[in-house]
């Protein structure tokens, strides 16, 4: 039986590709009919990578709160990673090896665009959770992918009520 991914309740079929919940009291899009109470699965199928921090903002938007999470630790190790490059060609300056400037200041765009991909991410994050981690372990996802798979495991089923014997 077709259900509803947010209260469990049989939907209706409106069209092929339509189908409505009338307690919800909405359309419902194919990914949020599910199978006999079912939850939604909110874990991604595989992590992010790298290159993922390269997508635009709306495009992260689409992605789970999980996969925020592990995209954040990402870019801050990135920026982390620019911030010690930086660094080196800063004190190499102030030793006097000025032809180090170009990649000072390249080192310096990319630090700024590591920064803000950082405040994207926990913007994100914030607006899903209420807040952004100041540290992100692997423990730390691990432990919160373990939770989103055990919330989907109960299903939103109600138990009839029993026939009286009379």
């Amino acid at each position: 039986m077709k259900t509803c991914a947010y209260c469990g309740s049989p939907v209706t079929f409106v069209d092929m590709d339509e189908c409505y919940c009338s307690f919800c009291k909405m359309k419902l899009k194919n990914e949020d009919v599910q199978e006999n109470g079912k939850r939604k699965n909110l874990l991604p199928s595989s992590q992010p990578s790298l290159s993922d921090l390269n997508k635009s903002t709306p495009e992260l938007m689409g992605y789970s709160t999980v996969e925020l999470l592990f995209l954040l630790k990402l870019a801050r190790k990135e920026r982390a990673d620019i911030y010690k490059q930086r660094f080196i060609f800063i004190r190499a300056m102030n030793e006097g090896a000025d032809e180090f400037t170009e990649a000072e200041e390249y080192s310096f765009r990319e630090y700024d665009k590591a920064t803000r991909k950082c405040f994207v991410l926990e913007n994100l994050v914030r607006e899903r959770i209420g807040y952004y981690p100041a540290k992100l372990t692997e423990s730390y996802i691990q432990t919160l992918a373990a939770r989103v798979e055990e919330s989907s495991k109960k299903e939103m089923v109600i138990q009839q009520p029993k026939q009286s014997e009379n």
